[in-house]
């Protein structure tokens, strides 16, 4: 058996006589050691807490929750915390988290004048807008200090549900209020677009630059724009701007090569067009300019699989159904073109109509069950699943036994093999006939 070595012998049994003898200063150091962590940790979490309120103010809720994680393991009694964990878990969509936090801020302190607009918030976010709208906007009017916030979720959910003319209100009261937010006008210029305003649209995309001159989708957004008013010398320098601020981003490249193409560039374009698609893979506008270009050279094969590609993403996209079109009549196949272009003017006719009722009768459609029924019924119809439902919703709360509503949502949940749903409208068609 090998012998222990008498030094480390020694250093063993030194060690307990030093703590005895000195046990007064090891309390000291280790109180001052524990002292010290304490203040360590407890910097930490005030560091992590201030990183999450910007994360929040700058919309990055996931990265803020991860943070708000640490402070309420120091911190698990805040009330402060919880509230901003709720918050941060009800912009990440978690509702459940939400809950817990608030009700911890509701055990820890009450029903405090916070919690109650972060209940109300919630509530929108979960799809009760209509029932809270109310006194949200009461709260704006007696100039509540989280108006902005309230004004910013209002705006997402109005957005969220295509009810153009409330969100555009919304946005232009937060900017009353904020007139620093780029956020704010992003948001604006969007409903502007959708209310068919492009030059409100621009201008305020604009107002964002001046804001925040390193705001990637705004500055995207206004050389796309200038690339459908098929003028690529104002797109080029904003399209080469972001090239330069964000080298390993694919969509200005994509961009540059649809502005490339209408330079007449078509080498060029097709490069630059072929290296962004399988980055972009949900990009309709690489395919159908990948297939403008190879129509443009009559390789027609190509052109169909690019335009097809397209119309999988979108299959109600009007552009790319007339382009489709076009590649059938070149390669000779007559009728199928002609089926494909009664296909395109049949959802135009469906998309205009449905733009028209959501820029023009939304107060009216809210209340009126048969104008609710025609807008979901043609969001269903150019594949807007989610929405038209919406609206058929709407329809029905207005009056829980329209005929329309009821066989749309039978003949949808039939088609999504959802018999027990399909089963239920029938039922209620059935029965009030």
């Amino acid at each position: 058996m090998a012998r222990v070595p008498r030094a480390a012998v020694n250093a063993l049994t030194y060690l307990p006589r030093v703590i005895r003898r000195r046990r007064r200063l090891v309390l000291v150091v280790s109180g001052c050691l524990i002292l010290v962590g304490v203040a360590l940790g407890g910097c930490y979490a005030a560091y992590q807490w201030r990183a999450a309120r910007t994360d929040l103010a700058e919309d990055r809720p996931a990265d803020a929750r991860w943070r708000l994680a640490v402070c309420l393991y120091v911190w698990p009694r805040s009330p402060e915390v919880h509230l901003l964990a709720a918050r941060a878990a009800r912009l990440t969509s978690d509702m459940q988290a939400a809950e817990f936090h608030l009700g911890r801020c509701l055990a820890l302190e009450g029903a405090s004048q916070q919690v109650q607009m972060e209940f109300l918030l919630l509530r929108l976010q979960s799809g009760e807008v209509d029932e809270v709208a109310g006194p949200l906007i009461d709260c704006v009017e007696k100039r509540h200090p989280e108006a902005p916030l309230i004004l910013e979720s209002l705006a997402r959910a109005y957005m969220h549900r295509l009810r153009y003319k409330e969100a555009f209100a919304c946005l232009s009261r937060w900017i009353e209020e904020d007139p620093a937010s780029a956020k704010a006008y992003n948001w604006r210029a969007w409903v502007y677009e959708r209310l068919g305003r492009p030059k409100f649209a621009a201008t305020d995309y604009e107002e964002v630059l001046k804001r925040d001159a390193d705001h990637f989708a705004a500055r995207l957004r206004i050389a796309e724009m200038r690339l459908e008013d098929h003028d690529p010398v104002e797109a080029e320098p904003h399209l080469e701007r972001l090239i330069q601020q964000f080298p390993n981003r694919p969509e200005p490249y994509a961009r540059l090569g649809q502005c490339r193409f209408l330079q007449g560039r078509h080498d060029e374009a097709r490069r630059l067009l072929e290296e962004a698609a399988p980055r972009l893979p949900r990009d309709l506008a690489v395919r159908i300019h990948l297939a403008r270009v190879d129509l443009q050279f009559q390789r027609l094969e190509e052109a169909e699989q690019w335009v097809r590609q397209a119309l999988k993403l979108e299959p109600a996209d009007t552009e790319a159904l007339f382009l489709l079109a076009s590649v059938l009549r070149a390669r000779g196949r007559t009728e199928e073109a002609a089926e494909v272009l009664r296909e395109h003017q049949r959802q135009k006719a469906s998309l205009d109509r449905t733009n028209h009722l959501l820029r023009d009768e939304p107060e009216r459609a809210m209340n009126d069950p048969d104008l609710a029924f025609e807008i979901g019924a043609h969001l269903l119809d150019i594949g807007r699943d989610r929405l038209g439902l919406y609206w058929l919703d709407r329809a029905l709360l207005r009056d829980p036994s329209h005929q329309p509503s009821h066989k749309a949502l039978a003949d949808y949940y039939a088609k999504q093999g959802d018999d027990k749903k399909a089963a239920f409208h029938r039922g209620l068609l059935s029965t009030s006939k």
